[in-house]
């Protein structure tokens, strides 16, 4: 696979696990009575804020992991 046919895999899967992610657990919250949507968007937007920042630490991590050079053969 090119470089640019990785990268974009890789943005995808990043994007759609990003947003998958966090409606299943904004859906869960939800269901458990952790907060309502009658009653405003704050705990949806904690969900978005904590999940962004989890998943982007994720993304940044895995991203340094498979870009970093490979050590020279002995």
């Amino acid at each position: 696979m090119t470089g640019n046919l990785a990268a974009i895999g890789f943005m995808a899967s990043w994007v759609l696990g990003w947003g998958i992610g966090g409606s299943l657990i904004d859906a869960a919250l939800i269901q458990a009575g952790v907060y309502s949507l009658e009653t405003g968007q704050l705990g949806t937007a904690s969900t978005f804020g904590a999940w962004t920042l989890a998943w982007g630490s994720f993304g940044w991590w895995l991203y340094n992991r498979f870009t970093r050079p490979n050590p020279p053969s002995a």
